[in-house]
């Protein structure tokens, strides 16, 4: 009795510590190494294994995925099952492990565990807040001239010959500006949409602060396909939210006109063959046409589109140098795992901005909509600027983007529960 009073006490204990609060405290955490180290996948993982034993111990299952969870058990066998065409087997696994099967934990426990809006407005806070780090670090870098030239030019993210007076392009603690833009189109989809539906002065000026650094910092990647969805989030604002922001538009060529400088420069390159980067990018697409064609059922394996790109490129193959992707989102998921895994993905993808309509389009409450607004304008900013790039191959870019979209759809699954609160349309709180 004395040792089964110990165990039972012990029990309690450990229960107690895998409780719903502190998996959801390891989820903040999570949300706000992403952006800045790869060590999120720490309290990622110790969160997975408390929600294990909590549900051993509890005896219930309390994992949910949302409205998409059939879709996305499809995508995950479908990229594993491509594996089978992989020339590296064993790092398409390990790879699969560490990408898809992590994207859907941290979706999984968000839509399980953030299961209040104080909890979900926490989330938002850290997801914020690593924002703000990224930007401040990222201004620091920028400043630091000389120690940016040399990381520009090493890793040739700029044709120095269309552009001889581009010295800096921002990254900050992502991995080159491409992915940096990508991730603060991001931020700035969700703090614009707080920012049109905030009701405080105080609050709404602190929005507009963070999503003038923002801005700034996306435009200062001289990254050209996330300015252009920079303006789709825009369009999604103004045809959704109020067709007065569509003025804003006006200002484009005048920004054009009057301002001398390498922005304009380089937002005009979009439309020459010049930049050798745009040149590379239309041979990168007709050869990966042809994978597709050898490939269309299950792709050429996951994680492994540079191993079986040089076998389509002689002169990539002969330089040695590594093609991760094709540099456009549809054809790099369609060349990695087929038409079927590929269907699925993008059914997830465009799902969520289907239910973000239908949460922004239903609700009345002022948290609900502005995360059914954002999502609307994230998913469109991603697609968009999909055609001329795959910044979702990053694994922090990812991690960011699916966690933002498990933090809507745990806000869907709160309305087709029917828990939406009954509070005072407010985001005070």
């Amino acid at each position: 009795l004395l040792i089964e009073g110990v165990y039972m006490q012990n029990q309690k204990g450990i229960i107690s510590l895998c409780s719903r609060e502190n998996i959801g405290k390891l989820l903040y955490v999570t949300v706000f190494l992403l952006p800045l180290t790869t060590w999120f996948y720490i309290p990622l993982v110790i969160a997975f294994l408390m929600s294990i034993y909590r549900m051993y111990a509890v005896r219930q299952v309390e994992w949910k995925a949302g409205s998409l969870c059939e879709v996305g058990a499809a995508f995950l066998i479908c990229s594993f099952c491509s594996v089978i065409n992989s020339l590296d087997k064993i790092f398409s696994i390990f790879n699969w492990f560490f990408l898809p099967c992590m994207y859907a934990i941290l979706y999984m426990l968000i839509v399980s565990y953030l299961d209040t809006i104080k909890k979900k407005k926490k989330l938002l806070l850290c997801f914020l807040g690593a924002a703000a780090a990224v930007a401040g670090y990222g201004i620091w870098q920028y400043i630091h001239i000389d120690y940016m030239i040399a990381h520009v030019i090493n890793q040739e993210w700029v044709d120095t010959k269309e552009f001889p007076h581009l010295y800096r392009r921002m990254y900050s603690t992502l991995e080159n500006p491409n992915l940096c833009a990508t991730y603060f189109l991001i931020v700035i989809s969700y703090v614009g949409a707080f920012f049109l539906f905030e009701k405080e002065i105080k609050n709404k000026v602190i929005l507009m602060g963070i999503g003038s650094v923002a801005t700034l910092c996306l435009a200062l990647t001289y990254s050209r396909g996330a300015w252009v969805s920079l303006l789709f989030i825009l369009f999604i604002y103004a045809s959704i939210y109020d067709k007065k922001i569509f003025t804003l538009f006006t200002l484009v060529p005048f920004i054009l006109y009057f301002y001398e400088g390498q922005v304009v420069l380089r937002f005009l390159s979009l439309f020459s063959t010049h930049d050798t980067s745009v040149g590379m990018r239309f041979t990168l697409w007709a050869n990966t046409l042809d994978i597709i064609k050898d490939f269309p059922l299950l792709g050429c394996g996951w994680g492994t589109f540079y191993l079986t790109y040089p076998m389509y490129d002689s002169l990539v193959k002969d330089a040695g140098i590594l093609i991760y992707h094709a540099h456009n989102m549809y054809l790099s998921m369609i060349a990695t795992i087929g038409f079927l895994g590929a269907f699925s993905y993008f059914f997830i993808l465009f799902g969520h901005a289907w239910y973000a309509w239908r949460l922004y389009s239903t609700v009345t409450n002022s948290f609900y909509k502005a995360m059914g607004l954002g999502t609307l304008a994230a998913v469109a900013a991603i697609s968009v600027n999909g055609i001329g790039d795959y910044t979702l191959f990053s694994v922090s870019i990812s991690m960011c983007y699916w966690s933002m979209m498990a933090l809507f759809m745990s806000c869907y699954v709160d309305i087709s529960h029917s828990t939406e609160p009954k509070e005072q349309d407010s985001m005070r709180q």
